[in-house]
């Protein structure tokens, strides 16, 4: 049995053209990029589809353009397949994307805060006097006393991502950087440069993160629709309020990117997928998670095609018949039974009627019927006192069983009209 684990890329993954292949192929992909652009107020669009490196190379444009593309990769895979991930997680940046696509906070809010995010983090990096650098092949125990040696009370240099158990990263001033990349040359390691100007995922983030702080106080955020593991402590976050703290702290702390993939395998994750620019996220889960199936939407596009089919290919029911079986769930807590018949008891032979209608016809119901079973759904659980959390419950059961994504179900029980075809 699959059990699906999503990872959203972070800074670093993006390249120049990256999205204009999504949008010539896909009208959602255009859809988002041309709101995005709106709520930007610039043409990203164009930014994701140009071959110019100089607006992807700063952090102000990078981040917002790629969460934008890994939010419209997975409206795509949503609307295809309809999936239901089990856990999801971000790498740095791609947090926000995890937390948004899990429905924490709308995608014009995430992208205000990643915009906000961005912008003072490209502040933090003006004066050039801080570095990153990737090292392999040495213990992070080796490596964290390296750092403490090269540190002191006013230079600092600390594990910035431990990424796996072989590649942790390392940030701080650039001399540091330098030394500590020489003594861990020496010692066995190999050090690769990371190409950022600032040292993220320091205290050296302090004043960008003081600056963030406005727009973070002001967002809004949900509880999420499935689980999203925080790179702050590798915990699913649990509450609204767990979410602002850990982006309170996110640009500040080590990301636990190691930790956090073991939380979802402990959790029973057994295919992960990688969403967003390229591949960097599933070539660290094959390397520390040889036995995992881990594949990447943009370069495994097939094979991503073809497990996912596997994945939400089970017996699907109708609309109707999944929301006629949950009335019969549904208890009744309103003890005033004056109108329980015009609200309840007609409503559900309602939905009867137009079972038996669409059976002897042969056909599938139509949309306006999916509309109309949602709204007489809707109806009797108001009449029955069924709680707003308890009723998001039994859209959620809707979803699973007849494939429709739980928005979808959501947008029917407001924004659509019933058209009645008089059966009653």
């Amino acid at each position: 049995m699959i059990k699906l684990g999503l990872m959203f890329s972070g800074q670093g993954s993006q390249y120049t053209g990256m999205g204009k292949s999504l949008a010539d192929k896909s009208a959602v992909a255009r859809r988002i990029f041309a709101e995005a652009g709106d709520l930007l107020g610039y043409d990203l669009a164009a930014i994701l589809g140009s071959s110019d490196t100089e607006h992807l190379a700063q952090t102000e444009y990078a981040q917002p353009a790629i969460y934008t593309y890994s939010y419209a990769w997975y409206e795509m895979l949503t609307q295809e397949y309809g999936i239901n991930p089990a856990y999801g997680a971000g790498h740095s940046l791609g947090e926000y994307t995890a937390l948004t696509c899990a429905g924490a906070m709308t995608f014009a809010e995430g992208l205000h805060l990643v915009r906000e995010r961005g912008k003072y983090m490209q502040q933090a990096t003006g004066n050039g006097f801080g570095r990153m650098a990737a090292i392999q092949g040495l213990h992070p125990s080796v490596i964290q006393e390296v750092c403490a040696r090269m540190s002191d009370e006013e230079h600092l240099v600390q594990i910035s991502n431990y990424n796996t158990a072989d590649q942790i990263v390392i940030s701080g001033e650039s001399e540091r950087i330098d030394l500590a990349g020489d003594l861990l040359s020496r010692l066995g390691g190999t050090v690769y440069p990371i190409h950022v100007s600032a040292p993220f995922h320091t205290p050296y983030m302090n004043q960008a993160n003081a600056g963030f702080g406005a727009a973070l106080r002001s967002a809004i955020f949900n509880e999420t629709r499935w689980p999203v593991i925080s790179n702050v402590d590798a915990e699913p976050y649990r509450s609204p309020a767990h979410i602002r703290a850990g982006l309170d702290n996110h640009m500040l702390m080590p990301v636990r990117w190691l930790d956090t993939l073991e939380r979802m395998i402990r959790e029973g994750v057994n295919v992960l997928i990688e969403v967003g620019p390229r591949s960097s996220l599933r070539n660290m889960a094959r390397k520390a998670y040889p036995h995992l199936r881990v594949l990447s939407c943009e370069d495994d596009g097939e094979e991503v095609s073809k497990l996912l089919k596997q994945y939400t290919h089970r017996e699907r029911i109708s609309v109707l018949t999944a929301c006629s079986s949950i009335v019969l769930l549904v208890p009744n807590r309103n003890g005033d039974n004056s109108q329980y018949v015009d609200e309840v008891i007609q409503p559900h032979q309602r939905m009867i009627k137009l079972q038996s209608l669409i059976q002897q016809e042969g056909r599938d119901e139509t949309r306006s019927e999916q509309v109309e079973a949602i709204h007489l759904l809707q109806r009797i659980l108001q009449r029955k006192g069924t709680s707003s959390d308890e009723a998001y419950g039994y859209y959620s059961r809707i979803s699973e069983q007849t494939g429709l994504s739980l928005v979808e179900i959501l947008e029917m029980t407001s924004n659509e009209k019933v058209e009645s075809n008089g059966l009653i």
